[in-house]
């Protein structure tokens, strides 16, 4: 199997990433993601993930969804040991 270039490995994250959030991947939203990756590769920063990653919300106005809770909440109560 052909390595991926960092070019390839970025898009495919960032793909990836955008159907998770429930964007469809239409060509216009897949050249939207090539431009940021493209602009990722144009920075001066050596990691174009990082880059590409920090501005892809904004990019797409991707909203951070609303998570559920990971516990129930604490209710105090008493054990019922005598009074």
């Amino acid at each position: 199997m052909m390595a991926q270039s960092l070019a390839e490995q970025t898009l495919s994250r960032v793909c990836n990433y955008l159907s998770a959030m429930g964007v469809e991947l239409t060509r216009e939203v897949t050249v939207q993601a090539l431009k940021l990756v493209e602009a990722g590769l144009a920075s001066a920063q050596e990691d174009p993930f990082h880059f590409v990653m920090e501005r892809v919300n904004d990019h797409f106005a991707l909203q951070n969804p609303v998570l559920p809770t990971t516990t129930p909440p604490i209710i105090r109560s008493s054990m019922g040991f005598g009074e």
